[in-house]
């Protein structure tokens, strides 16, 4: 008996843990979660991420400039001649370990170590900026499932009508109130809605299992999408837009970075044509000895400085190719402080416009509902012609989907200005 307790608690306790687990893997997502998915699993951003270890990389071989080069060797051979002053051996056996450390590289390795701190600047910048863009591709991914579901509905609501308005006709025509050319044109609107809806379902389905790929969630693995095409309104002014801009943007800050590190890539180049400095060592054992049949240890310093006399122009031609691309690099840097000030005041201006066309596509959604409601009322008076009724209603069905594209379009104005600011992600922790 006390078996069989243990039996189907056990069953019991794997059927809790299966259906927990499958509702956590099957429940709605919602933007902020989302945007948290991407960060996390997006392909592009894992790339990205990978950054920070070649940046890691290039740390450990600049540091590795101030330590000693160590090596060790060992060697057996034999030869014709002899290698005593008695002739009885022809072998050389002997082991070596030698130390070197250079001294002065000319300001080689003093500028890669400084290199290496703006390498690992450089990648977060590229890390910070690739986030910044993922999180308004995802805006635009997550608000294209609802805009696409709120299609649904307006189609939905359309094949609705026009059944009802079906069915009213076909009892008229009974009643000797309508004529069959009536029922026709009230059977082509239902098949027109209804093709729409399927249209509409496929769009829903692309856009959804668009956005799961790009949180990495494979299609079978799907989630539902919650959330409501809500507008928030925008805050600040342009100039305190280009100021966030100005000190978030990390694309900007990646080529500020960027004129450090090559500054130090000209040091590096010119290096090549000054004096160096290096220090050797080594200890060892040899045997034969000094050709004497005995073995011994041995040892030899250096201190050797090396004077480039000419390099045929190699170290000056390298130098003025990377101070050429310091050049292009200041060139980008003043082309993107540029494309900022534009990005800022073009962010600015679709906002406006887009909130102009919501208002406008709000009134146009009242008089459309109105609209329709008085020509339902006429048809059943008989004072309005059916054409003015089945206008009406798809007059009805296109405000309905102009004012959820209004509201997807004015949504994501706002998400480009925050993305143009580098405060996306802010944005979005601030709104939860």
């Amino acid at each position: 008996m006390n078996r069989s307790k243990i039996t189907y608690f056990l069953i019991a306790f794997t059927l809790l843990l299966g259906t927990s687990g499958s509702s956590a893997e099957g429940s709605a997502v919602d933007i902020y979660e989302a945007i948290e998915l991407a960060l996390t699993n997006n392909s592009g951003l894992r790339s990205l991420r990978q950054e920070t270890i070649k940046a890691y990389a290039f740390q450990i071989q600049a540091d590795g400039t101030l330590l000693p080069s160590l090596s060790a060797n060992a060697y057996l051979d034999r030869q014709k001649e002899s290698t005593t002053d008695d002739g009885e051996r022809n072998d050389n056996k002997g082991a070596r370990a030698t130390l070197e450390q250079v001294i002065y590289s000319g300001g080689k390795n003093s500028a890669i170590r400084s290199q290496s701190k703006q390498v690992k600047n450089i990648a977060g910048m590229i890390i910070a900026n690739g986030e910044n863009n993922a999180v308004g591709e995802l805006y635009a991914r997550f608000y294209n499932v609802l805009l696409q579901r709120e299609r649904i509905k307006a189609e939905e609501s359309a094949v609705n009508t026009s059944e009802q308005h079906l069915k009213e006709v076909s009892k008229m025509r009974e009643l000797g109130l309508a004529n069959s050319l009536e029922v026709i044109r009230a059977g082509q609107l239902l098949a027109t809605n209804t093709a729409n809806l399927s249209t509409a379902k496929g769009l829903y389905e692309s856009a959804h299992i668009s956005l799961m790929n790009y949180m990495g969630i494979p299609p079978e693995k799907r989630r539902e999408v919650t959330g409501k095409l809500s507008v928030p309104e925008a805050e600040g002014t342009r100039q305190t837009s280009l100021e966030m801009a100005q000190a978030n943007r990390a694309d900007l800050k990646k080529l500020e970075e960027q004129l450090g590190y090559q500054k130090n890539q000209i040091l590096i180049e010119k290096s090549g044509a000054r004096p160096k400095i290096t220090f050797g060592a080594s200890a060892g054992y040899l045997n034969p000895y000094l050709k004497d049949d005995r073995g011994d240890d041995t040892w030899r310093a250096e201190l050797s400085v090396t004077v480039p006399i000419f390099d045929r122009n190699t170290a000056r031609g390298n130098a003025i190719r990377a101070g050429a691309v310091l050049e292009q690099d200041k060139i980008a840097l003043e082309q993107k402080e540029l494309d900022i000030k534009s990005e800022v005041e073009t962010a600015w201006t679709e906002i406006e416009s887009t909130l102009h066309h919501l208002k406008a596509s709000e009134k146009a959604l009242e008089l459309a509902k109105e609209s329709l409601r008085l020509a339902e009322v006429g048809f059943r008076e008989g004072v309005t012609p059916q054409l003015d009724l089945l206008n009406a209603q798809t007059s009805l069905t296109s405000a309905r989907l102009d004012h959820a594209r209004s509201q997807y379009n004015h949504l994501l104005t706002i998400v480009a200005l925050k993305v143009t600011e580098g405060t996306v992600i802010g944005w979005t922790g601030e709104k939860r």
